[in-house]
């Protein structure tokens, strides 16, 4: 797992300062002049030569900007295969909508949004058949697009191309050949490979240090540290003389550090049950189950501020909740169980509905629960989505008196423990399945999807109006099912 801690280069004078931008310039044009060789078909190592005497860097340093220019390319490739197969997804369900619609007037609508998504797609498509990719505008389009009006100056397009400097670890070098970190009197201090020096047969490089500070967060009345101490951490690691790799940034006159090092996760411990965790943009259902798939306990945790928080402030949000839920886990022994989500935008939605996802963040969620949970050494259960508010809601929200999110988290909680076949309960079978022979072969999941149908349709029958979900099946759950 790899974790990068941030932190600012300090007290720079300006030889130093001259330095530092000097050889991010260089980096940050050996990266362009690489990915365009790299496009043109030269070979990696004649690129890794060129780039060595054409822009004075060392080989360590040429090997890192070359590579720096594959991974670009790389992600490049990557990010054209998944719009294609996205606007292919929007298409194929926009034809489908059209289909199903009866009102011309909404068929206009939406055969103007279908003409721009194939739009989308033959331009994707196009870049799939030819194996290539858009043009790649390093320091940004817009940036791009204003000098070319002349909104901006020269000076400013380079700052945004020549902002940065990256150099890989090695084990076998102590951690960082090129860009060293070491601890003195208490202090952490950088240093960085500079011009070199011909010693005989060999060649010598002057060293640049200078001091940094690493992020961490004292408490000012205890002086305890809140949170990980990413500052030890780092300290620590250089101690095993692994490889970490530095990012040196330029942002505003300032220099900032970012240090990525792999660390080290230990593995799970004796499962005695799972806590079950259904994710939605207001707030988390979590529920627990023990290793026999027993409902234990379940909360409604609100956090309507997820959805309209500042950036920052929902970063920070979402980090303390899935804290809370490590915690919880640690504390009754029990395992994380959460669905296993595809982050996708396949779909043609609402504006609406865009910027609640969005503004969630689903995958950093996700992320954050990963990291805290291998930190804590507390297993995380990757389920499949598919049905769980459904079965909970048909199922499991009567039975226990639990909101629908709650009952959610239950069955994800019981199909971590691998109670993946959810039997249909009988009053269910006996009040709104009539072909039960044809409904017995179906699969766990068509079954499941029957029902649903079947509810849906008694609620739009006794309430006259169109229903898409079961949220008020509470209310009308005698008169759907025939009993009291």
């Amino acid at each position: 797992m790899k974790t990068t801690v941030r932190g600012v280069i300090l007290q720079l004078n300006e030889t130093q300062k001259l330095f530092f931008d000097n050889l991010m310039v260089r980096y940050c044009a050996a990266v362009r002049w690489s990915f365009k060789r790299l496009l043109d078909g030269w070979k990696v190592q004649d690129i890794r030569i060129s780039v060595q005497a054409k822009f004075s860097l060392n080989s360590r340093q040429a090997n890192d900007a070359v590579y720096d220019a594959q991974v670009t390319i790389k992600s490049q490739y990557e990010l054209v295969k998944l719009h294609y197969e996205n606007a292919k997804a929007k298409v194929e369900l926009r034809a489908k909508r059209i289909a199903k619609t009866k009102l011309p007037a909404k068929i206009a609508k939406l055969q103007k949004r279908l003409e721009k998504e194939q739009r989308k797609l033959t331009k994707w498509q196009h870049y799939v058949e030819c194996n290539t990719f858009p043009p790649v505008v390093f320091g940004g389009k817009k940036l791009f697009l204003e000098r070319c009006k002349g909104n901006i100056t020269r000076e400013e397009w380079q700052e945004a191309r020549s902002y940065r400097y990256l150099s890989r670890g090695d084990k076998t070098k102590g951690g960082n050949l090129n860009t060293r970190l070491y601890q003195l009197d208490g202090h952490i201090y950088l240093d960085i490979a500079a011009e070199p020096v011909q010693t005989g047969k060999s060649v010598r490089y002057n060293r640049i240090t200078v001091p940094i500070y690493l992020a961490h967060k004292p408490s000012k009345k205890t002086g305890k540290i809140n949170g990980i101490n990413y500052r030890q951490m780092i300290l620590d690691y250089l101690k095993t003389g692994n490889a970490y790799q530095i990012e040196i940034l330029r942002r505003d006159g300032k220099y900032y550090i970012h240090v990525t090092v792999n660390e080290e996760t230990v593995g799970p411990y004796n499962l005695r049950g799972v806590v079950g965790v259904d994710t939605n943009p207001g707030g988390l259902g979590v529920a627990l189950a023990d290793y026999l798939g027993q409902y234990r306990d379940s909360q409604w945790i609100d956090r309507g501020e997820w959805t309209y928080a500042r950036s920052n402030r929902r970063t920070n949000l979402i980090g303390e909740e899935a804290k809370k839920l490590v915690a919880l886990a640690k504390e009754t022994g029990y395992a994380l169980a959460v669905e296993n989500l595809k982050f996708k935008n396949h779909k043609s939605v609402t504006a609406k509905f865009n910027r609640m996802s969005h503004g969630f963040v689903w995958s950093k969620f996700l992320e954050y629960l990963d990291r805290c949970a291998a930190r804590e050494e507390v297993p995380v259960i990757r389920v499949k989505p598919a049905f769980t508010s459904v079965i909970g809601i048909l199922k499991y929200r009567h039975m226990y008196d639990i909101s629908n999110h709650e009952s959610a988290g239950y069955v994800i909680a019981r199909r971590g423990l691998g109670f993946n076949h959810e039997k249909i309960p009988k009053v269910l079978l006996d009040k709104l399945i009539k072909k039960k022979t044809k409904f017995k072969q179906m699969t766990n999941w068509q079954q499941w999807s029957t029902v649903q149908k079947a509810v849906l349709a008694k609620i739009k029958k006794l309430t006259k109006r169109k229903v898409k979900s079961l949220g008020s099946l509470q209310v009308h759950r005698k008169n759907v099912l025939g009993i009291g």
